[in-house]
């Protein structure tokens, strides 16, 4: 199976979440010019040798929890544009309340004038009560791609690219029975929300790439303090790349924010993953 049931601990962590998010966010939603540390992102970049694909881009981004539309989506906007991608790819944690909905799809609808746009769905997502069915037709009508156990593969040059989109492994909604099969010249990226789906795959699953994020890069890195924030399913991963001997992750800190407004020596993140070609890279080095 790779479809696993949610333990009573982690049901039990969700619903508190879920209670104590919604009256959090609605508070501070009120005072928008609370928000610090998340004015400023910095640009990670990400580089992927596959010939096929070489000369292709794309921006990922995650964890906007976006319930108001402020001056810094804007800027947002406006980054993504100059990096001019192919495709942007987003994972999950949408939005937190359901009169966000307006102000996400905004966002989103500007996105889609740079480029197609792909989106997963994460745990508060789901705490927000709004159902799938409504941000599949919103989705649709934006002609926005929302993935939920769900594959497509876009023809790309001389190759293709295969975008498998799963539900948030950390309420344990992902199926990985959606994966495709291994092709020729075919690059499988997967889009998740928690970094827990690193621990759901196995060795015969066929995944190039896997973009998450969740963790929000720990929100708050206080100096020769561990970092304390994480929420279920993080497992220990905070940010950047990670690798088994079969697959490579990368957990993108995010956009938004989590309980609180305020970031702490944690920029938020806008990820670019440019593919090159394998010879080009090898006569550069």
């Amino acid at each position: 199976m790779t479809r696993r049931t949610m333990s009573w601990p982690d049901r039990v962590r969700a619903f508190i979440g879920s209670c104590l998010s919604e009256p959090l966010y609605r508070l501070f939603s009120l005072v928008p010019h609370w928000e610090i540390g998340l004015g400023q992102h910095e640009v990670t970049q990400i580089t992927q040798t596959y010939g096929p694909l070489a000369g292709r881009r794309a921006v990922h981004l995650s964890d906007l929890h976006l319930d108001r539309y402020q001056p810094r989506h804007d800027l947002i906007v406006e980054a993504v544009d100059e990096l001019s991608p192919d495709w942007i790819f987003i994972t999950g944690d949408l939005l937190n309340v359901p009169e966000g909905l307006p102000h996400l799809f905004r966002f989103l609808a500007r996105l889609r004038e740079l480029a197609p746009v792909f989106i997963t769905l994460g745990n508060h997502d789901h705490y927000s009560g709004v159902p799938v069915s409504q941000y599949a037709d919103l989705s649709d009508r934006h002609k926005i791609t929302l993935l939920v156990n769900q594959t497509i593969v876009i023809p790309a040059g001389v190759g293709e690219l295969a975008i498998t989109g799963v539900d948030d492994p950390s309420l344990h909604r992902a199926d990985l029975t959606c994966l495709p099969p291994p092709a020729n010249r075919r690059f499988t990226l997967l889009l998740a929300h928690a970094p827990s789906i690193l621990d759901q795959l196995e060795e015969n699953h066929a995944v190039d790439l896997i973009l998450c994020g969740h963790s929000h890069g720990g929100q708050w890195q206080v100096p020769w303090i561990p970092t304390f924030w994480l929420p279920p399913g993080c497992n220990g991963r905070i940010a950047g790349t990670h690798e088994t001997s079969r697959h490579r992750l990368y957990i993108n800190r995010g956009l938004g924010w989590s309980f609180l407004p305020f970031r702490y020596r944690c920029r938020p993140e806008i990820a670019v993953i440019d593919w090159t070609n394998e010879q080009a890279e090898v006569k550069a080095a």
